[in-house]
């Protein structure tokens, strides 16, 4: 931020002029910034809101399946079938770039659901349990990483909007003061030149016509 001690001349007026009018260009462009990230962030939040939902869907009828299979063949046997469970997600992360903001991008592919209890007694339920959570998986990991972006966005927005509020407020203000301050300071200046060639052109003419006591206070 620049300080009131400039020394108030023709050279740093122009130096200051040509500094604020960056920090102007730098200020429209975070602020176009903040507005495309709170465009991409309010985006999000409505797709997060949407997954929510599907999510709960989903996750509702794996919680029936669940408990239906506990009434059928018990909690005991059911975390027995668990441990014997060959059919995982396959889970990949990697990350893209939102307006300089690293958002991670999660994909989720469950394998081929088969049957593999469905021969024991009462283990066709345990299949269906295994099958209602796999289908929920990747609605999960879309939750997970839309999430993810909305907090990273929701930070960043922030932070930009700080920047913009700190350039609007505090920097270009004081950049302006300082112009003012020289521009006054120059103008106050040419005023004392005129003032002093008037004297020195009124002295002279008095001079050159003779008349001594016009030219009086410029002999002393």
């Amino acid at each position: 931020m620049p300080e009131m001690n400039y020394t108030p001349t023709q050279r740093n007026y122009l130096e200051i002029q040509r500094t604020l009018k960056r920090v102007q260009q730098g200020h429209d462009l975070l602020e176009k910034k903040r507005q495309i990230l709170v465009s991409e962030l309010m985006t999000r939040v409505e797709a997060a809101r949407r997954i929510k939902e599907q999510v709960n869907e989903a996750m509702q009828k794996a919680y029936r399946a669940e408990r239906r299979a506990a009434a059928r063949c018990g909690l005991s046997e059911m975390a027995r079938l668990s441990f014997a469970a060959r059919t995982e997600p396959s889970l990949s992360v990697t990350s893209h770039s939102v307006m300089g903001v690293p958002v991670p991008r999660i994909d989720c592919k469950p394998q081929k659901i088969s049957l593999q209890f469905g021969l024991m007694a009462g283990a066709s339920h345990v299949d269906q349990v295994m099958e209602r959570f796999l289908e929920a998986a990747p609605l999960v990991a879309e939750l997970a990483e839309v999430d993810n972006a909305v907090f990273r966005l929701a930070r960043e927005v922030q932070r930009t909007r700080r920047r913009v509020n700190a350039l609007e407020k505090s920097y270009i203000p004081q950049y302006k003061k300082v112009l003012k301050y020289i521009e006054e300071a120059l103008a106050e200046r040419r005023r004392e030149e005129f003032i002093v060639l008037r004297k020195v052109k009124s002295k002279r003419q008095a001079l050159m016509s003779g008349k001594p006591g016009k030219a009086s206070f410029s002999a002393r």
